[in-house]
């Protein structure tokens, strides 16, 4: 086998091995035919990359007219459930809201304890059935009257007049209501007082006018003084008679008498006049301004739970 392979190397030398020889004139004709050469050369297709080119444009054409037709539709879905959802929303606030104005209505709220009290118990309260006169025997539809010669306002439940009947008002004793009465009785003498001080007119307690050098001057108005004086005693007898039928309504009845000491002291500082300085006449005539607004917060706090139990 090795003497084989020996001699296939040299006979591989002397044949398929051996290095060429060419001529020059080989070699010049090869380079002629190398130089010369009129065959013509590959052409580049270049329509393959133009082809695939516009192929991927048309395919990102319909791909992404798709995805944005979809992103279209999915934006304005999203954009209609916001809108449902805020006209939802925004309905259920506005029944909260119709919920809560309800509720305070129902339930209104008072700083002052008093004041809640006398809310929550004037709200329900109702005239008395019983011992009510009608037909031909009533004035009016607008009232509620009884055998006892008291009438009442139909709706607010306020006293509205007394019938004495055969009794002398000059001699006999007024007609006195009947415990279920009591109510109606003190929050219609709490309305009369408010409504009257509230609006009537009396001589200024201190009058401006001019001296000889026409210099402006302030003086001290004795009816000024009086009608004040006079004004709460009238007001004191309305609150006197409150106070004795307000027995069942304790935080009515501590009201009325906190206006009632106020009108007291007044009463008594403007039972006189030797004092006619303008400090004391300003005095008396705060004390005057705070009584009035005392009386018409509460006349307010009882309107407005009759008011509340009509509505």
């Amino acid at each position: 086998m090795h003497e084989k392979l020996t001699n296939l190397r040299r006979k591989m030398n002397r044949t398929v091995l051996k290095k060429g020889e060419l001529s020059g004139t080989d070699k010049e004709r090869i380079y002629h035919a190398v130089i010369h050469s009129n065959k013509p050369k590959r052409k580049i297709r270049r329509f393959v990359p133009a082809f695939s080119l516009v192929g991927c444009l048309i395919l990102l054409l319909i791909f992404g007219s798709y995805g944005f037709t979809t992103y279209i539709a999915t934006e304005q879905s999203l954009e209609q459930k916001d809108t449902e959802q805020h006209l939802s929303v925004g309905n259920h606030e506005s029944e909260n809201k119709v919920v809560d104005d309800q509720t305070e209505f129902d339930q209104r709220i008072f700083e002052n304890d008093h004041y809640q009290q006398i809310y929550d118990y004037l709200k329900e309260w109702e005239l008395p059935e019983e011992n009510r006169l009608s037909g031909e025997d009533t004035e009016s539809p607008l009232s509620v009257k009884y055998k006892n010669g008291y009438s009442f306002t139909k709706d607010t439940g306020y006293i509205s007049s007394i019938d004495w009947g055969d009794r002398d008002p000059e001699i006999d004793d007024r007609p006195l209501p009947t415990e279920n009465q009591y109510m109606g009785v003190v929050m219609g003498y709490i309305n009369e007082k408010a409504s009257d001080m509230e609006v009537e007119l009396f001589p200024p307690i201190t009058t401006r006018v001019y001296d000889e050098s026409n210099n402006l001057v302030t003086y001290v108005n004795p009816d000024g003084i009086h009608a004040i004086h006079d004004r709460v005693i009238m007001l004191m007898e309305r609150l006197e008679l409150a106070m004795q039928y307000s027995n069942e309504l304790p935080a009515l009845k501590k009201e009325i008498e906190k206006i009632h000491e106020k009108a007291e002291t007044l009463a008594n500082e403007s039972s006189s006049v030797e004092d006619d300085s303008l400090g004391r006449a300003e005095e008396l005539n705060q004390q005057h301004a705070k009584i009035v607004d005392s009386l018409v917060r509460l006349s307010g706090v009882i309107d407005r739970a009759r008011e509340d139990k009509i509505e």
